[in-house]
């Protein structure tokens, strides 16, 4: 029993947070009936937690780096700025974004795993919109898809090498993200790897076609949306009006309706939808998200409604009405008390169902 105990208290002093090396138990002193593999064990042990704990304070020390990193390029010009920039202040912008996004690359091209992927999607890409051309392509290529997937690649870089609208919601959903996350480490994580990023801009590309209004160009921007959704598990159809700096974080099950409209620098959460209310309706049938507004988790929004700018919609909540500039909404229709909630009751508003305190 008594080894035993002396077993548990030298096992425990290895713990983290313990009081420090000075007082773990002399192996010396260790009764004799502590088995030899446990005394020359712990030594291995002690250096073991030491190199944990040196390993885990320089990953910290580099992601605080890593960080810094990332806000500096931010620093340079804010989203809030480029959004009332000229679309060639934004190009040169995009063009800084893209020498830190090669850069980080470069780090990249020797891995036996993902060498190749990002030599192609990103070192031998023109610039920032080619490289995202390049990376849909290449998911589009690793799922089986019914069209010719070379002329499908050449549709999307021709867009993304042409179309003013579309470079300039690349580069600023990328610059959005960089803002939003804090999470992200570098340039080259979320460009490379956030589908949310990927499916944002291949719905630029179609809405693009879509916009061409001819019968092939319609289809064809039906049929890359309709693969796209299979390849990121995101549907938005290719009419959808959609803002700059959008952020769709973690992104599965995003729906968003053909008469919808998003405003700039949104930030949207997964398994959002904007939808309709399933009446038979002509025209406009989906809703209008205005600037600045967040989107929470699973929210689903219906109708022909319109979330005013500075909102911000609760995870998992139910709006069938318009929320006012800068609410916050969350439930079924309930919004915070704030100053417009206090207008409303004074101009005779009790529906008791809209209004929650919390």
């Amino acid at each position: 029993m008594a080894n035993r105990v002396t077993t548990a208290v030298v096992l425990l002093s290895l713990l983290p947070g313990a009081a420090g090396r000075s007082q773990l138990p002399s192996i010396r002193s260790q009764p004799v009936g502590v088995s030899s593999s446990l005394r020359f064990a712990l030594p291995n042990l002690v250096r073991s937690s030491q190199r944990t704990r040196m390993r885990d304070d320089l990953s910290l020390r580099c992601r605080r780096e890593s960080r810094n990193t990332v806000q500096d390029v931010v620093a340079v010009m804010s989203l809030e700025v480029l959004l009332q920039s000229t679309d060639p202040t934004i190009e040169i912008h995009g063009q800084k974004l893209f020498e830190v996004l090669k850069r980080e690359a470069e780090e990249l091209a020797d891995s036996p795993v993902i060498g190749a992927w990002v030599r192609e999607a990103i070192l031998d890409a023109a610039d920032l919109p080619d490289a995202m051309a390049r990376i849909i392509s290449g998911h589009f290529r690793s799922s089986p898809a019914l069209f010719d997937q070379d002329a499908a690649t050449q549709v999307m870089k021709d867009i993304c090498a042409s179309n003013v609208a579309v470079r300039r919601g690349v580069i600023l959903d990328l610059v959005k993200a960089l803002e939003a996350d804090f999470a992200v480490e570098s340039v080259i994580q979320p460009f490379l790897n956030f589908k949310g990023l990927h499916a944002i801009s291949l719905a630029r590309i179609t809405r693009a076609l879509w916009l061409r209004g001819t019968s092939i160009a319609r289809n064809v921007a039906l049929a890359l949306q309709s693969h796209g959704s299979m390849v990121y598990g995101i549907d938005i159809h290719p009419s959808a009006k959609l803002g700059n700096g959008i952020f769709v974080d973690h992104a599965t099950g995003l729906v968003i309706g053909g008469t919808a409209i998003v405003g700039d620098n949104v930030l949207v959460l997964h398994g959002v939808t904007l939808g309709a209310t399933g009446k038979m309706e002509l025209g406009k049938r989906h809703p209008t998200v205005g600037d600045n507004v967040n989107l929470g988790a699973l929210s689903t929004i219906l109708g022909d409604v319109t979330i005013g700018s500075d909102a911000v919609v609760g995870a998992q909540a139910v709006v069938t009405k318009g929320v006012a500039q800068g609410e916050t909404v969350v439930g079924i229709n309930k919004v915070l008390d704030g100053a417009a909630k206090k207008q409303r009751l004074l101009a005779g508003d009790t529906e008791e169902t809209w209004f929650y305190n919390i």
